[in-house]
């Protein structure tokens, strides 16, 4: 006589084995897509050729264009910026309010802890694009140390 769940354990161990498969690659393949996205230095090139050969524009049309494609992606990019720089600053307050509430032991994990998550982000994302890494970005934390003042938030410039 057959049994079933001999059957439905296969395919069950079948059905995780293609996961587990399937999560590696797709881990691969994001990290590598993350690595090779443009950075705000190439937006503006790689939407008017995007825009030039999708839309066949006429050599006058693509000079009439250009600046207005820069002009918008500079905005983008400084938008972008602040937004990056805020998220830090949130980050470091919060992580210098949670050291505040710790022991001294528990400190030094901390700062462990977080050292590793940057390690970590390090990893996926590539060095021109990881503004964790830049000069300025998230220092260990020192127990009592002055909240540092977010930057303002960026002025609305119309519509979008």
């Amino acid at each position: 006589m057959n049994k079933p769940w001999k059957f439905i354990l296969v395919l069950l161990g079948i059905f995780i084995a293609g996961g587990v498969t399937g999560a590696f690659v797709m881990l691969r393949a994001g990290r590598e897509w993350v690595a090779k996205r443009p950075g705000p230095d190439q937006w503006a090139p790689n939407h008017m050729k995007r825009l030039a050969e999708r839309l066949g524009l006429k050599p006058d049309q693509v000079e009439a264009l250009r600046p207005i494609v820069r002009r918008n992606m500079e905005e983008l990019s400084q938008i972008r910026s602040g937004c990056l720089t805020s998220t830090r600053a949130v980050f470091e307050r919060m992580e210098r309010e949670i050291s505040e509430k710790l022991t001294p032991e528990q400190v030094v994990k901390f700062e462990q802890l977080n050292k590793e998550m940057r390690e970590r982000a390090r990893k996926v994302m590539p060095e021109k694009n990881n503004r964790l890494s830049a000069p300025g970005g998230p220092q260990p934390i020192e127990q009592g140390k002055p909240a540092g003042e977010p930057p303002p938030p960026a002025k609305p410039t119309g519509g979008i």
